[in-house]
């Protein structure tokens, strides 16, 4: 219950179910308090309140950071060891990436000193406490300078040397020495080079090939001669053979060569995506398409010619599943250098994100779209802005995670705004992908968080008129309502009810204030204003329209439209007696309808319902107007000399 209420619409509530969940793991730091913590406080780094997201940074420092020692066999506490275990084992690592950048701003415990005490860990225990060892350094590495890196350098070549180990060690390792290669003496810097390439030049794949190759490169980028000959060789054999293992080695080496590849490679790759051999595994199709993805990264022309059969791939649904991943992170690729390539291409990746969707392609996809927007090399048009905004309400939370830090932290208040209407609209049509009544509560409800008053107000006049009385001129002229509109309109009068949709009374009379408080009693007052004219002139007469339809059918929707009518007549009824008291026609339909629901009628009385047969008012009397004073010409005085 505490997991969900991280999420809750209330900051207060947010920051209750945070600090519960973080004493708790304070308290008692077992397995099942930690993964709480997790998954539920451990999202909240991307909240869109600062405040949230430091208490749980702090909290961090508390359960990790602080509690770090130097190896001791005999004492040793568990808890940031259990801590980095879920990490792994969520798979969380740019959660925690995350976390060490807003550490770095709040505090100065990522530092030399931190370094020094993961070091005493690395390669004592086991592999498991290796790769949580890893996990942390490498999220620390960008904030910090370390010189001092024997003990990675040792540790890299015992890794290479045994075998049986962890696959995910190697590539964490590479990584790091990597970030702080500048801290290696002119005969460690050769050595090393000269290990990663006769370990590239080895027909064993260790999975991190192209790490290898660009960490050879930049030991020495004066010397790539290797890189190209290593190409070349690669290439004939590919040449001379359907091995796609030869084939993604020729790619991965292509992008540290100074010369290019062969256009006879392109076409090999151009070949094997529209006809794979039949001789192929899943596998084999997966290598391809890796290595048809690297071409891509390396020439223009290679990217133009090669992302139409990939976007083929993404939509085959019979593909295997690893070839339609990689050819996602190769359009991916593309498009942050050559985005116009992959726009006309966008609608197939936009179909990973759908419903029926392998789950891994999802998770995948969605983060793919995610990293585009943030970069800045895709822009969110529709239709993949209703596709995107639908992943609000997923029920894989790999996948709505993303879709919500985005939408609440980096999207534009405006954008959401521009496309409100248009969303409660495309979500009901019954041509795109059902989504339950809750979820698109959900999502409404989270962009309607964002937006302010002003925009609030000018979101139910647009939903007045361009559902409500829409709808109710579409009932004037045929019997029933299309599901679709039908749909619609529930969701109008759901949001209208709703308590997001509140808009503030006018505000009391205080005393002095500040110019922040004057300022929000000025807007409040000319939204409180605004509203009463909407809610007179464009809510009260579509909502009896609609009624005077529906209530015969009865249902759901005339339900609704009752509470609305009652809600609006209880709330604003000075209001629409004062701006509707010349129109004789609506008086008499608010009259109707609180005589059909069981209400007293309180519209319409002697003293602001005019008729035709009234007496005209007398004209008041007035004083008769004074005349104007006459104008005296002044005396003039004698001029005595």
């Amino acid at each position: 219950m505490l997991v969900g209420l991280c999420r809750d619409a209330s900051i207060v509530v947010r920051v209750a179910a945070v600090g519960a969940l973080g004493d708790a793991a304070a308290l008692r730091p077992d397995r099942a308090a930690l993964d709480a913590f997790l998954a539920g406080p451990m999202h909240q780094l991307s909240d869109p309140e600062t405040k949230i997201q430091e208490q749980v940074v702090s909290l961090i420092q508390q359960l990790l950071m602080e509690r770090l020692k130097t190896y001791e066999p005999s004492e040793e506490d568990a808890t940031p060891w259990l801590f980095l275990e879920g990490i792994t084992r969520h798979k969380m690592r740019r959660h925690l990436q995350k976390a060490c950048t807003l550490l770095v701003k709040a505090s100065n415990c990522i530092n030399h000193r931190l370094v020094d005490l993961l070091s005493t860990h690395l390669g004592v225990l086991d592999d498991d406490r290796d790769l949580q060892c890893l996990v942390l350094l490498t999220s620390v590495a960008r904030h910090v300078e370390y010189s001092d890196i024997g003990f990675l350098l040792d540790y890299y070549y015992n890794l290479t040397e045994r075998q049986g180990r962890d696959g995910r060690l190697l590539p964490l390792t590479v990584e790091l020495l990597a970030a702080w290669e500048c801290g290696l003496a002119p005969a460690e810097r050769a050595a090393l080079r000269q290990h990663l390439v006769a370990r590239l030049a080895s027909a064993a794949d260790d999975g991190c090939r192209t790490a290898c190759a660009s960490l050879a490169a930049q030991l020495d980028p004066e010397n790539l001669q290797w890189a190209t000959e290593l190409m070349q060789i690669s290439e004939r054999r590919a040449l001379e053979g359907t091995d796609a293992s030869e084939w993604l080695r020729a790619a991965d080496v292509s992008l540290v060569a100074p010369a290019p590849p062969s256009p006879q490679l392109l076409r090999l790759f151009l070949a094997a995506l529209a006809n794979p051999p039949p001789e192929w595994s899943a596998e084999s199709r997966g290598l391809c398409v890796a290595g048809a993805g690297r071409l891509c990264v390396r020439s223009r022309a290679a990217a133009a010619a090669l992302a139409p059969p990939l976007a083929a791939l993404l939509r085959d649904a019979a593909a295997p599943q690893c070839a339609r991943l990689n050819a996602l992170l190769a359009l991916t690729d593309i498009c942050t250098r050559y985005s116009c390539i992959v726009d006309p291409l966008l609608d197939a990746v936009c179909g990973c994100v759908a419903r029926g969707a392998a789950a891994a392609l999802r998770r995948a996809a969605v983060r793919a779209l995610t990293r585009l927007l943030l970069a800045g090399y895709l822009r969110l048009r529709t239709p993949l802005y209703y596709r995107y905004c639908a992943l609000l309400a997923d029920e894989d939370h790999d996948v709505r995670e993303p879709a919500e830090y985005y939408v609440s932290c980096c999207l534009t208040v405006d954008t959401i705004y521009h496309h409100f209407v248009d969303c409660v609209l495309y979500y009901n049509n019954q041509e795109t992908e059902a989504i339950s009544f809750d979820a698109r509560q959900l999502i409404y409800d989270i962009m309607l968080q964002r937006m302010s008053l002003v925009q609030k107000l000018n979101v139910q006049c647009r939903l007045a008129r361009e559902v409500l009385q829409h709808a109710a001129d579409v009932c004037d002229e045929r019997e029933e309502l299309p599901p679709a509109l039908h749909a619609a309109l529930l969701d109008t009068i759901t949001l209208l009810c709703g308590p997001r949709m509140k808009l503030p009374k006018k505000p009391e009379k205080g005393g002095d204030a500040d110019i922040d408080d004057l300022q929000e009693r000025v807007t409040t007052n000319i939204v409180s204003h605004k509203m009463k004219r909407t809610v007179a002139e464009e809510l009260v007469p579509g909502v009896l329209r609609l009624y005077a339809h529906m209530r015969r059918r009865g249902g759901q929707l005339a339900a609704y439209l009752v509470r609305i009518a009652t809600d609006l007549l209880n709330d604003y009824q000075h209001e629409i007696e004062e701006l509707i008291e010349n129109d004789e026609e609506l008086v008499e339909r608010v009259q109707q309808f609180q005589e059909t629901i069981g209400l007293e009628a309180s519209f319409g009385n002697a003293r602001n319902l005019v008729t035709a047969s009234a007496p005209p008012e007398p004209d008041t009397p007035r004083a008769r107007k004074r005349p104007a004073r006459a104008l005296r010409a002044p005396k003039r005085r004698a001029l005595n000399i």
